[in-house]
């Protein structure tokens, strides 16, 4: 091979390898500055925040006992179950007729903001309780009168003993006590020493004056239930009063 053509060869070679380190320089360059470009630019990647373990609730505590005013809306999934139970036994028990043909019995007058309460054994049944909760059994129906045709408007649950029965999940189950209820004519005719803001508190006094029996009840631990199809509480479905039992 002559002089001049080993020159263009290795020419040819020279200008091959430029070409090569040229391209691959040129790669490097723009996956280091592409990359750079995302590390300098892009936020600092930010823990994800712990799940709640129930959804914010925008409702405060409000009324005598410091229930929560939430409605079936505003609570999880797994509180939404139960109060769907709630309601099939509500409408189970349409009427007073039906409580009673249940073997509920009314132990109370209707009483203003929670209604009559039916009770299996009637008024004694009030000592009778224990500290279990079974939402399948409550121990109270409430109805808008003591006659066979009063409507239902909601359900509640009583336990003795403890003072936070595991009741509902979440929060907004806050359960109630007593000091004392009246008994005349052998039914309860209103709280004695009751909550701030009852509307059928009466002292030991007033119940004397009514032929009535002060009777304790501190024991208790209860809660009402208002899920009635069509038939809210403004104060929420665990409120002590229904905003319409007035």
């Amino acid at each position: 091979m002559s002089g001049e053509a080993r020159g263009n060869v290795v020419a040819a070679i020279a200008a091959v390898v430029a070409l090569i380190v040229a391209v691959s320089v040129s790669m490097l360059v723009d996956t280091g500055s592409d990359g750079a470009a995302a590390q300098s630019t892009s936020p600092t990647a930010e823990p994800a925040p712990e799940e709640e373990p129930f959804p914010a609730i925008t409702a405060v505590p409000v009324g005598h006992h410091g229930e929560y005013a939430v409605q079936y809306d505003d609570v999880p999934p797994e509180t939404q179950a139960q109060l769907d139970t709630v309601r099939a036994i509500i409408e189970r028990y349409p009427t007073g007729a039906d409580a009673m043909a249940a073997g509920y019995i009314p132990a109370t007058v209707n009483l203003k903001g929670i209604a009559s309460h039916y009770i299996k054994s009637g008024a004694i049944g009030f000592t009778t309780f224990d500290e279990a909760f079974d939402i399948n059994e409550p121990e109270a129906l409430l109805y808008d009168g003591n006659e066979p045709d009063s409507p239902i408007v909601g359900i509640s649950y009583l336990a003795s003993g403890v003072t936070a029965p595991e009741g509902f999940e979440g929060p907004w189950d806050v359960w109630h006590r007593h000091d004392a209820v009246c008994f005349a004519g052998g039914l309860v005719v209103a709280e004695v020493g009751g909550h701030e803001g009852s509307l059928i508190d009466i002292t030991a006094q007033e119940c004397a004056a009514q032929n009535g029996i002060t009777y304790p009840i501190d024991n208790l631990s209860m809660i009402h239930v208002w899920m009635k199809p069509g038939y809210p509480s403004e104060t929420g479905v665990f409120a002590h009063d229904h905003s319409d039992l007035v």
